[in-house]
């Protein structure tokens, strides 16, 4: 199999993708499960498939292409590695579907999957959801399909989802004879023990806690917006709504916690460092993150995860994410792309991607399974990050999200940096800009 390499291509317009749907390759009219006069390359059906690039990615997927070849020699599989974020993934299905050759297959991420669905460019899956005897679509978590629905469909079917926990330095805590996070405590609690363990100046000084101030993202700020009542947009995602009072009350509690506490490292405490770096250092007690910990490893002290503090009235809430794979609307040959997508949507692939360092698979048994949950692997306590997929709640995606997060992102630098700008004057500047990216398609 040949490494198929992307190239940059021009932003595709408005008028570009609706002539492609004029001509046949976008918001094609939904097809039956069983087709007809499919490609055939030497008898053999062709599927195509876009796939996230990057030498981790890759050799997960083509030992599990391989196999899938040997027992379905009636399908050749054409992989495309076309880029290894979603704005990559999109950039390029968007031109392939613009030049009249769409894939079949594409891997996709809930930060784009609702706006592709919108356009036309996925296939309902009920089809065969509903028909496929062999595949269960109760093997997966329900917040991870969630993510994949839009108004009734299931346009994406997950591969790998993240929960958003609290990552601590054990060693830190039990030096300086503070209790740990418990899964009772509340924000009050985290800024107490946040409090007992800042100490010192300069390049040196230890912080309590770090992780709400991130680069070109706001996930952990919607998070605490969502505690405080309040959410990114209306609930029918049509409306801004970050600086109403609860999302106001939110960022200001993080800036306190930077400017008035100060026990929160800022981007200027951390030097052009990432955090997870300086939290590998010894230097922070208590990191917002995602269930991901590969910048942790071979950490020189003993660190672990808790579930995120609890709302003042007790309730647990968190943020996932997932990526998927889809099917194209525009695909000439489904029914073998659908035999390949339930392929890897199997235990087995699972099983396989994660011995290869998947975190955390879709499939909630192998999850939970000792091949996931490996005691001999830190964090000890890793199911925590699995058990907070009950109670997590994805973001509210809608139109261009990743320019909707750069945009509250840069927002908020004002607001947690030196400048300490007044959190609703910021959040209440980008309205319009926000309102307009929501509802870009």
């Amino acid at each position: 199999m040949s490494r198929t390499t992307s190239t940059v291509a021009q932003p595709i317009s408005r008028r570009r993708l609706l002539k492609a749907s004029a001509a046949g390759f976008l918001l094609l009219p939904a097809l039956s499960a069983c087709q007809g006069g499919l490609p055939v390359i030497g008898g053999k059906t062709t599927v195509t498939a876009l796939l996230q690039s990057g030498q981790i990615s890759e050799a997960r997927y083509n030992p599990v292409l391989e196999k899938f070849r040997q027992r379905n020699p009636q399908i050749e599989v054409q992989v495309n590695f076309g880029g290894a974020s979603a704005a990559e993934i999109q950039q390029k299905l968007l031109t392939l579907i613009a030049g009249g050759t769409p894939p079949d297959l594409f891997w996709t991420h809930t930060y784009i999957n609702g706006s592709l669905a919108k356009r036309g460019v996925t296939f309902d899956l009920n089809t065969y959801i509903k028909s496929d005897k062999e595949f269960r679509i109760d093997d997966y978590f329900p917040t991870t399909l969630k993510e994949f629905e839009l108004d009734g469909k299931q346009h994406a079917l997950p591969r790998e989802t993240t929960s958003t926990v609290l990552v601590y330095n054990k060693t830190l805590f039990e030096q300086q004879g503070v209790q740990p996070p418990q899964p009772t405590w509340t924000w009050e609690d985290f800024l107490k023990a946040a409090q007992a363990l800042t100490k010192g100046e300069g390049a040196t000084r230890q912080f309590g806690a770090a992780g709400f101030q991130q680069q070109g993202f706001a996930w952990y700020t919607f998070i605490r917006v969502w505690h405080e009542g309040g959410d990114v947009l209306s609930p029918d995602r049509t409306r801004y709504t970050m600086n109403e009072e609860p999302g106001v009350r939110a960022v200001r509690w993080i800036q306190d916690l930077i400017h008035v506490h100060k026990v929160h490292a800022a981007a200027a405490d951390l030097a052009g460092v990432g955090v997870d770096q300086v939290f590998k250092t010894g230097r922070v007690a208590m990191l917002i993150n995602i269930s991901v910990y590969s910048a942790f490893q071979g950490a020189p002290f003993e660190w672990d995860i808790q579930h995120l503090p609890r709302t003042a009235d007790g309730r647990q809430i968190t943020r996932n994410a997932s990526a998927g794979h889809s099917l194209t609307a525009a695909s000439r040959n489904r029914d073998a792309a659908w035999t390949l997508l339930k392929y890897l949507a199997s235990r087995e692939v699972f099983e396989h991607m994660v011995s290869q360092g998947l975190t955390i698979p879709a499939h909630r048994a192998v999850a939970e399974s000792p091949l996931h949950l490996n005691p001999d692997k830190p964090p000890r306590s890793q199911k925590i990050a699995v058990d907070a997929l009950a109670y997590a709640r994805p973001e509210p995606v809608a139109g261009d999200w990743i320019a909707v997060h750069r945009e509250i992102a840069t927002a908020l630098e004002g607001v947690y940096g030196i400048s300490r700008r007044d959190p609703k004057e910021a959040l209440d500047a980008i309205a319009g800009r926000v309102n307009e990216l929501i509802r870009k398609t």
